[in-house]
């Protein structure tokens, strides 16, 4: 086994342990066994649980930002790629949630966690410059209202991470990806020259 398989098979163990009993009530040593590895095999790779969480959310905002590249990026109005990108950023999370069960924890672990908080303040920053570029051409173009680019980027998504947060108290209730393109839809209506 290659180091790289090694690293792999660590993270996927992990994923699915933390799956399976949540990120509180898994410990190394749960990893550990579930991996097949020696101890100082994981450890070799992960000092310790916070380093294999931040890693598997790192995992995951790449996968992110590839959706939110391939929105941004692609072909069609500001309009029909901000739509395009809720939508992705939508049933991404639908399909995340069997790999992250228990969404609010993550909120937990992201105020506790300086490598997740700095992975967030990563992907975050990259988010906003992005979505700030898309509401400028959405404005340069003449298809949205004269408006703060910067900050209209930052209302989209509070938007988004309030419909994620709102469906991470009730799982049940909330069509993440249909509602994540309805507040998307309603902050276009409002961008819309008229």
């Amino acid at each position: 086994m290659t180091e790289q398989d090694a690293h792999d098979q660590i993270l996927m163990t992990a994923t699915a342990v933390f799956a399976e009993k949540g990120f509180a009530k898994t410990s190394m040593n749960d990893i550990v066994r579930a991996s097949g590895l020696s101890k100082g095999g994981v450890y070799w790779h992960f000092k310790s649980k916070g380093e294999l969480m931040t890693a598997i959310f790192v995992m995951y905002f790449s996968g992110q930002e590839a959706i939110m590249e391939a929105a941004l990026n692609g072909s069609g109005s500001p309009t029909e790629r901000l739509l395009q990108l809720a939508r992705l950023a939508g049933s991404d999370l639908e399909a995340a949630i069997s790999l992250f069960p228990a969404p609010m924890e993550f909120y937990a672990l992201a105020a506790r966690e300086d490598g997740l908080q700095e992975q967030l303040r990563t992907f975050y920053m990259a988010y906003l410059d992005n979505i700030s570029q898309l509401v400028q051409q959405g404005i340069d173009s003449g298809e949205w209202k004269e408006v703060s680019a910067r900050e209209t980027a930052v209302t989209i998504i509070s938007l988004m991470e309030g419909v994620i947060l709102l469906w991470s108290i009730y799982p049940e209730d909330i069509d993440v990806g249909n509602q994540m393109e309805t507040a998307v839809q309603l902050m276009l209506d409002g961008l819309a020259k008229k």
